[in-house]
Formats: structure tokens, sequence, C-alpha cells
């Protein structure tokens, strides 16, 4: 750090030594990276009174380099020998010095907030506040001495100058040693950064789950034979997020996943009432999982285009304040059978209205098909927030699939194999749905959420299963709800414990009798994040799901997991 020496011909004596040797001001760099969870990692804030529907700024100066990390743990060495200015006294207002530098910053206004700032007398300062206070004051009446608005009118106030500079001779070189310390750290993200547009965030997790039952669920109406004959797995996965801004207020998300966790569903137990939230596998090939490109409308209003994305909810609140480890218990089935490709729109009308619009298809980049002739799903969603402790939302949602297994399905594989596919597999099928999602907040860190949500599904050609008699426009009714609680901070900062309870989807009534949900499933789960450090989660957890299939002939399934996060 170069350091300013000030001749002039006042006197020798006052200025000797480093009256007004100090340091420029360095500009600050913002280095926060928002990490986020895997399971919320593609996911906005959800709305709230205050809510400003403004995309995440990315940070102009940002790195992933290990070695720029550890410059914030490590203490310079010309520090070790500097008294901590914590131990020291504290500068009361009746300290001469605090006086002293009071009247000399009112005359010579060498300290722009002063007026109502850090010497109105009704507050102590810290020994190292007052120093870099003190430090301040000399760079400005150094530059002023060059200047031909020299002010000093009394080698007095000089005398003052150096008897304050004598007695703060400790922190005023803490300060510069601070100083000549950022401009170091500064100086090397600036030449190992990422990027000066792109910020690069990554999770790791190992999954140890395993899953116990009798028998493999089956269908009403069908005899289960095969054992749940499972044993406990070690699996991983990697999602890599490039989040690339132009503006600073938009958004281009490139997302790489990768990994060999299986899903626990129906392959396993024989009911996808048990899959996993977040269980990528791509036989650990890197494959492209989310393409989009997001940006605002006016100050209250986000779009996004997305070639390829499965996100209403990262734009839509999906009111759910768990971090759930099942399918079901992530956010209700109404969001879940939107995805692919298309374009998600949400404004903030008001401070307690917002609304948003989306159009997703699985087939819009195929062209015999493409956006508009295949596979899609429109949601709505209008949300109101009176407050900062309760959220409500309605959505409304249609579905339309010529192939209904094509890739997914009416409830976004949630419920039961009726639920998904009410017509069977090879019947084209249309579906209106309706949920209402509400989340309350009780204290700081007890909320309460939860959601109802309804599809009344209909066949858009002539049922082909199997023994089963039906016609075109035949109709099915799907309901479902849960309830779902949050304690955070039990036990450890940053910790939450998860609970779900609730009915997955299930078919209530059905044009096609033999595809009716006779019994009702109950799904019970309960999971713990706890931080072992800012960035490393571990997650213990389990799920049971009674009846499954909506089957009381069915034996109850569990699953259990343990899964390990690390995030950077």
């Amino acid at each position: 750090m170069k350091k300013l020496d000030v001749p002039f011909t006042l006197t020798s004596l006052i200025l000797s030594g480093n009256l007004l040797t100090s340091s420029p001001v360095v500009a600050q760099t913002n280095l926060n990276v928002n990490i986020s969870q895997v399971s919320s990692q593609d996911q906005l804030t959800f709305v709230t009174a205050n809510f400003e529907p403004k995309v995440e700024e990315i940070p102009a100066k940002e790195t992933s380099q290990p070695q720029s990390e550890q410059l914030y743990s490590s203490a310079p060495p010309e520090l070790d020998e500097i008294i901590n200015v914590n131990q020291l006294q504290d500068v009361t207002p009746d300290h001469w010095a605090y006086e002293a530098l009071r009247n000399l910053v009112e005359k010579y206004q060498c300290i722009s907030d002063s007026g109502e700032g850090k010497f109105n007398g009704n507050r102590a300062m810290t020994r190292y506040e007052f120093a870099d206070s003190l430090n301040n004051c000399l760079l400005k009446i150094g530059r002023s001495i060059y200047s031909l608005s020299n002010k000093f009118a009394s080698q007095e106030d000089l005398a003052t100058f150096k008897k304050l500079q004598e007695e703060f001779a400790q922190e005023l070189q803490n300060v510069t040693a601070r100083i000549d310390n950022l401009e170091d750290k500064t100086a090397l993200i600036q030449e190992q950064q990422f990027s000066t547009t792109t910020v690069l965030k990554g999770n790791v997790s190992f999954n140890f789950i395993s899953a116990f039952g009798d028998k493999k669920s089956v269908s009403p109406g069908s005899n289960s034979t095969e054992k749940v004959n499972t044993n406990p797995t070690l699996s991983g996965r990697t999602i890599l997020t490039l989040d690339t801004s132009f503006t600073g207020k938009d958004r281009l998300r490139t997302q790489l996943v990768a990994g060999n966790v299986n899903n626990f569903g129906s392959g396993v137990t024989g009911t996808d009432m048990t899959l996993l939230t977040g269980a990528i596998n791509t036989g650990n090939n890197v494959r492209l999982g989310s393409l989009f490109y997001e940006f605002p409308i006016g100050d209250r209003g986000i779009l996004a285009i997305a070639p390829i994305a499965n996100f209403p909810t990262r734009i839509f609140p999906a009111l759910n304040p768990v971090n759930s480890i099942s399918n079901f218990g992530g956010e209700s089935p109404i969001y879940s059978f939107a995805f692919g490709s298309g374009a998600v729109a949400y404004y903030q009308f008001t401070d307690k209205i917002a609304a948003g619009i989306s159009y997703l298809s699985s087939s819009g980049d195929a062209p015999n098909q493409g956006l508009f002739g295949g596979q899609y799903t429109a949601l709505t969603q209008v949300t109101y927030t009176p407050s900062d402790k309760i959220g409500i939302a309605f959505t409304y949602g249609h579905y339309y699939a010529p192939q209904p297994d094509a890739s997914i399905n009416v409830t976004g594989s949630k419920g039961s194999q009726f639920a998904q596919l009410p017509f069977g597999a090879d019947t084209p099928t249309s579906s209106n749905a309706f949920g209402l999602q509400f989340t309350y907040k009780f204290s700081d860190k007890f909320t309460l959420g939860g959601w109802t949500s309804y599809f009344n599904a209909q066949a858009e050609g002539s049922p082909t299963v199997s023994g089963v008699n039906g016609s075109q426009g035949d109709r099915a009714d799907i309901w479902s709800w849960a309830i779902t609680a949050s304690l955070t901070d039990l036990g450890k900062l940053g910790s939450q414990l998860s609970f779900v309870f609730g009915i997955p989807p299930k078919v209530t009534n059905n044009d096609v009798s033999d595809r009716r949900d006779p019994d009702t499933s109950l799904h019970l789960e309960l999971s713990y994040n706890y931080p072992l450090t800012d960035r490393i989660y571990i997650t213990p957890g389990f799920l049971m799901i009674t009846n499954p299939e909506h089957n009381a002939a069915n034996d109850a399934v569990w699953v259990g997991l343990m899964r390990t996060s690390f995030t950077f």
C-alpha cells in the first residue's frame, strides 16, 4: 500500500512522524455467495408482504477459488503483535480525545456524517471505531493541504491532531494493516475470480438409503407376490449451477447434474408413494438439468423463458415451509405435473396481492408436436399475503396429454397408480386441477403449512386398459391434502426439523369403476436437517406409508435415509 507523505512549511516538529501518513479508502467488494439447499436450489424466495420481484443480482466480484476463501480465516502476520482493540477501554463522550476530535470534525468537516452520526454524544465508541474516524479525518485534511482551501487556522489544531495520533498509535496501525490486507485480498480475487458475470454454485450429496416392508404394494384388485427385498444403498449426486447476469437484474441459469441415486419408487416398493425428492439417476453421466433465462418486468414482475425446466414454484410461491425428503412432501401435487419448455411470468400487483401464469410443454422440442401440439400444462396462481406471518395461494391448472405416460402424468408421479393414470397408460387424458395452499408463521422458529388439491380428469379417448369398460368423456375425481410443519434452530442455529402428514392423491370417484381407490393411504414423514458447518449438512429422515396404493391389502412400507450434503 502506498503511503501519503505531506510536506509543508508550517512546522516540521508538529507534523513529524506519521501525522498525515495513512491509506486511501479501499473499494469494497461484495463476496457473498447465496448457497441454497438442494431441495430449494432452483427456487426463488417465497412471496411475502414485503416481496420485491427482482431477480437475484450477481455480485460483481466473486470467486470459487479455495485460496481466496482461505484469506478470510487467516489474519495477516503483521497484526499478531498488535493489541486487540476490543480488549481496550471504549472512548466515552466525556473522554478528552472524544471532545477534541468532535470539535475538529465540526470545524473542518472531515467526516461527512458527523452531524447525526458518531459524535452526537449519546454513545461510547470503541477505540477501533475512534481510530477509524481519526484516520478518515487525517486523510481528508491531508488532501486539503495541497489545495487552495487549506483551512488550518492555528498550530493549536495541528498539535491536537498530533496528540490524538500519539494516543491512538496502535489503533491507527491496526487500521492501516487491515486496509493493506483488504487491498491484497481484492487484488488476488480480481486475478483469480471465476468470472465477472457468472457465479458457480455446487452441491454434492452422499445418500445412505434403505426400504423396509413385507411385500411389494399393488393396486386394488391385484395380488402381491414379490417381497420388498432391499439392502442399504450408498449413492451420490452432483449439481453444478451457473448463474449469469448481464444487467445485474437478470439471470441465465445453466444447471448440470449427474448421479446414481435410486428414487425408491414402484420398482423397489411397488408404489410411487415412497418416491424421494432430488433422486437424480443419470448413470453418473453429466446431463443438462435446467436451462432458463429470467428478467424483470417493470419494478414488480419477473418473466422466465425456459427450453429445459420444471420450475413453476421457482417463481410461484409454493408456501411450503418444510425441507422434505419425499416427492409428496416437497410441494402440492398441482405444481408437480408442470415442467418442460415454455415460459413463466409472475407479477406483484400490490404489497399483498400477486399473480402469475405459466405454460410448459414436455413435447416442446419435438417437431411433430412442438409447444402446442403435444403434452402441456397451463398454470395460474393468485397469492395473498396480508402480513409477514400468513400467506394464502389459489392455483388453477389445466393439463393435456395425448399419451399420458409419455413423460408425466395427471398428478406428477404422486399418489396411486390410478391417480396418475385414471384411464390407463394409453388413453389421451386431460384434467382441470385446483389447489389451495397456505402457510402461517407462529414464531420466528415455528411455521405451519398445508395444502389441498383436487383434479377432475377426463378421458379424451376410449380407455384401452385390459378388462376395463370405459368410453371417451369418462371422468375421475382425485383428491389430496397435507399438513406440514417446520421448526428451525433446534439444537443448532441453521437446523430444521420438518414434519409432513397427509393423504397422497387418491381417486375418490371414477366412471371407470375398476380404477377407483377403495381405501386410504396415509403419508407420515419426519426429517432433521443439521448443519455440521456452514457448508456441510447431514439429514436423517424417514417416511412411512400406510395402506400403500390406497389398498388395505398392502402392508405398510418404510423408507429411511441419511444424507450428507456439501455446498460450495
